[in-house]
């Protein structure tokens, strides 16, 4: 019983893209981030997608032999998904898509995958995603208190932004692919014009 090792690879690789981008993106924003309690949780939970990643690498190259597809993008929705992320309007979106839905879909897919594949056969994974569970669930509540002290803009843009990326993840049946997916088309938002990299140092007031 269990997922096929087929399915287990294809999980295993979407998993490994959410930690890569979620890297990504942590360690673009960091630099432009004026928050200095902002900066240390980004650099730290950068410190430990890029960790997860690595892992999830190595298992996947434990059940395939190369070339292993890990740069590959996976889905074009889940792409576009991180992409609206990384180029969020502001601070508050930025910290929205990651702490209230890219950090949450990570968690569902880790869980969901340990209770989908075989415990015996699959046990390797399950210690990779059991290690990287522990992790995920401090970043999300970091992410929690973070969202707890915004005090949200609502603006028709931002309104629009938000339920694109909620669309977009729906769209890419969740991080992980398992989920149901809605019907329809996926939608640049923020993301239409190519990331620029801010180069220069913010600092609060402090």
């Amino acid at each position: 019983p269990g997922l096929s090792v087929e399915g287990c690879v294809n999980r295993l690789k979407r998993l490994h893209w959410g930690f890569r981008r979620l890297h990504q993106i942590f360690i673009h924003r960091l630099v432009s981030e004026p928050v200095y309690e902002l900066k240390m949780g980004f650099s730290l939970q950068a410190h430990y997608c890029a960790e997860h990643a690595a892992a999830f690498r190595k298992r996947v190259a434990e059940m395939r032999e190369p070339p292993l597809g890990l740069d590959v993008v996976p889905d074009a929705a889940l792409e576009m998904f991180f992409d609206e992320i990384l180029t969020s309007a502001d601070s508050e979106d930025l910290l929205i898509g990651i702490y209230g839905e890219a950090i949450p879909a990570l968690e569902r897919s880790l869980a969901t995958y340990m209770e989908a594949t075989n415990p015996v056969v699959d046990h390797p994974s399950i210690r990779v995603c059991k290690f990287a569970l522990l992790e995920v669930r401090e970043m999300l509540e970091y992410g929690r208190t973070v969202l707890s002290n915004l005090d949200c803009k609502h603006t028709d843009a931002s309104r629009k932004w938000r339920s694109n990326i909620v669309r977009l993840l729906e769209l890419a049946g969740g991080l992980d692919g398992h989920f149901p997916r809605t019907p329809g088309t996926p939608e640049r938002l923020s993301s239409l014009a190519p990331y620029v990299f801010d180069p220069v140092p913010k600092r609060d007031n402090r």
